[in-house]
């Protein structure tokens, strides 16, 4: 299916009730191009990186989803000072590399595809229920597929996936181990996974963890029941408050710190 900040539907808008919220569309989706460059871990970090700036934001909790949950990652690890604290959410990505669930759970996929269809069944595939795949969603990510930024993803993915994009994965990656083993990972953060995910398993999530609370107490784990893939859709509400506490309880120790 077709990525962006739509995906997120109004899982966000209750964080703007006491927090400023930016969602952006990472390059290559959404209304992004993916520019010149080859998409990678790295590009798309220091795509965030410019859109802080952009936005004179200096410091931010960052909640990343899937791929977006190694991008916080990087940032974390490159540039802590940017990030307060970090949420890896649904993020297969992020967790230590094993046999490929994506070659089972997409295979024959209705065609042709980013069809309505096709992206329907794909979203069923990644949910536990089906119940909040609704016309909204469905028509953005129709919309995202007939977009410049999909057509220069799926090029980039042709031609680079596996001398660029594969390998800034296991390099982010494999900073990550290191760092945890050494110093440790700079930034409090919490790793949020769903019982019923698809595309992972819970046991991966938890050994993530346990490479990142070895040495950053400030971690925590949460995993949501009755969610796969997209537990902000399928459990707004606990997802909302696991993420929202975890950044409200970072935000009061730095200011009794400060204090």
């Amino acid at each position: 299916y077709c990525g962006g900040s739509h995906i997120w539907g109004d899982a966000l808008a209750s964080f703007t009730n006491n927090l400023d919220v930016i969602a952006p569309d990472l390059p290559g989706s959404g209304g992004t191009v993916a520019g010149t460059e080859p998409l990678t871990v790295d590009a798309i970090g220091r795509h965030v990186l410019a859109l802080l700036a952009a936005a004179s934001v200096e410091t931010a909790d960052v909640i990343g989803h899937d791929l977006g949950g190694l991008v916080g990652i990087w940032l974390a690890l490159n540039h802590p000072a940017r990030v307060r604290s970090l949420s890896i959410v649904a993020s297969p990505t992020s967790a230590p590399a094993g046999d490929s669930l994506d070659d089972l759970l997409f295979a024959t996929p209705p065609r042709p595809l980013w069809s309505r269809e096709s992206q329907a069944w794909a979203l069923e595939r990644v949910s536990y229920s089906h119940a909040h795949i609704d016309d909204r969603l469905l028509d953005a990510c129709v919309a995202a597929s007939e977009g410049e930024p999909h057509r220069q993803a799926v090029e980039s993915m042709k031609t680079n996936f596996g001398k660029a994009f594969a390998p800034s994965i296991n390099r982010t990656k494999g900073q990550l181990w290191e760092t945890c083993r050494n110093a440790g990972l700079p930034v409090p953060a919490q790793i949020v996974w769903a019982n019923h995910d698809p595309a992972t398993t819970r046991e991966a999530g938890f050994v993530l963890f346990d490479v990142i609370s070895a040495k950053q107490k400030a971690a925590q784990m949460h995993v949501i029941n009755r969610a796969g893939s997209l537990p902000f859709r399928e459990q707004a509400a606990a997802f909302h408050h696991i993420v929202a506490s975890f950044g409200e309880g970072v935000r009061q120790e730095k200011a009794h710190m400060a204090a």
